[in-house]
């Protein structure tokens, strides 16, 4: 790791200024690419979007909530500069050294967030059991948080850089703006990715802890095949509804994600397909039912209801638009929200007519190691 640090010690060295300056910015690596890209906007504050309906011709990073309001908006960052890996001259953060604008804007201390209980946790699979055999959805995913306290010497830029290290298959950022805060994760989950004129989205469902053991050695049960199953027909009917009829479809396949396996069904298909809808498309994904539930409507109801803390940018979609002539936009999984000296772990687990809520309990911490094992010393 001490050689990762000093093979980016610039990139360091300007998160550190950025973070001082309260300047919003975003680093991230794509999933199995090498590259970390850093967009900074040093001259305004990002864009608060009323609507998806242009994004697909803008170019930044977007970010949006689980459930968008007053509280939690979509925002577009827009870089005044883009930097690639290492390359950042110093004459440039000594500039932003001196920048003064964004000070006032602080992140806000924690407020209102406390350790989901278990028991707590449990007694909402129990009425998400009870709601499912009472016809009202098929599936929703509940989730929970953990509030811990930051060890003195916790640097945000050397863990994003030990999150790149350790999972090739994520997508692992580092991102703060005023408005939505700090954030660092490390997300397996592609919601709409665009590169070569060719678009690709997946459903992804279904988790178990890796083992070691060959990838494709992995069995499934009932419940995790029908969990998959939901999330891949109701992307399948998506794409036929908005008249993509045209796609590939491949999987489901295993796909290792940190120390966990997932179920994957990949669909493709041209990005003529697509035309201006780009936004239309986020829209009708978001949320997905791996992240939200099914039917849509009734299982939000249901999560809005059920947990008594703020999911905010958990569960949302985040990622770049049009940076290197590629839109990779994920779900915002396996992530932590940082403030001045704690932090808030989220995860969730998709509750299903043959779920058992202790399972599910498990589900969720396993998750949560994605983050915990890289935290520790």
């Amino acid at each position: 790791m001490n050689s990762f640090k000093n093979k980016y010690s610039q990139l360091i060295k300007l998160q550190s200024v950025l973070f001082q300056q309260n300047i919003p910015f975003v680093s991230y690596r794509l999933a199995q690419e090498t590259e970390i890209i850093s967009l900074v906007q040093h001259h305004s504050l990002p864009e608060k979007l009323v609507s998806l309906n242009n994004i697909g011709s803008e170019t930044g990073f977007v970010i949006s909530a689980f459930q968008t309001d007053n509280l939690h908006a979509t925002y577009l960052l827009k870089p005044d500069c883009v930097f690639f890996s290492d390359n950042i001259d110093d004459v440039f953060i000594q500039k932003l050294a001196a920048n003064n604008r964004f000070l006032s804007d602080k992140n806000k201390p924690l407020f209102n967030y406390k350790t989901t209980e278990k028991e707590d946790f449990i007694n909402n699979v129990n009425n998400a059991l009870d709601a499912i055999a009472a016809g009202f959805f098929h599936k929703v995913v509940l989730s929970k948080t953990r509030v811990e306290t930051l060890n003195d010497d916790f640097s945000a830029a050397h863990f994003f850089l030990k999150l790149c290290d350790k999972y090739p298959n994520a997508m692992v950022y580092l991102l703060q703006m005023p408005g939505v805060g700090c954030w660092i994760g490390a997300t397996p989950e592609l919601l709409l990715n665009i590169d070569s004129e060719v678009v690709k989205t997946v459903s992804l469902a279904g988790t178990q802890l890796a083992t070691g053991a060959e990838l494709n050695s992995y069995k499934w049960t009932d419940k995790e095949i029908d969990e998959q199953a939901i999330v891949t027909k109701y992307i399948e009917g998506l794409l036929t509804d908005v008249g993509i009829e045209k796609f590939k479809k491949s999987g489901p396949n295993n796909l290792q994600a940190a120390n966990l396996i997932h179920l994957n069904t990949v669909f493709e298909f041209d990005e003529s397909q697509l035309q201006d809808r780009f936004g239309d498309f986020l829209n009708l994904l978001h949320p997905t039912p791996s992240v939200g539930g099914l039917p849509k409507k009734a299982a939000k109801e249901f999560i809005l209801r059920a947990e008594d803390h703020d999911r905010a940018y958990y569960s949302g979609f985040l990622g770049p638009i049009n940076i290197n002539n590629k839109t990779n936009v994920f779900v915002n999984l396996r992530c932590l929200q940082l403030f001045n000296n704690k932090f808030v772990l989220y995860s969730g687990a998709g509750i299903t007519s043959s779920s058992v809520a202790e399972k599910e309990w498990d589900e969720t911490e396993n998750k949560m190691m994605t983050m915990l094992n890289v935290l520790a010393p």
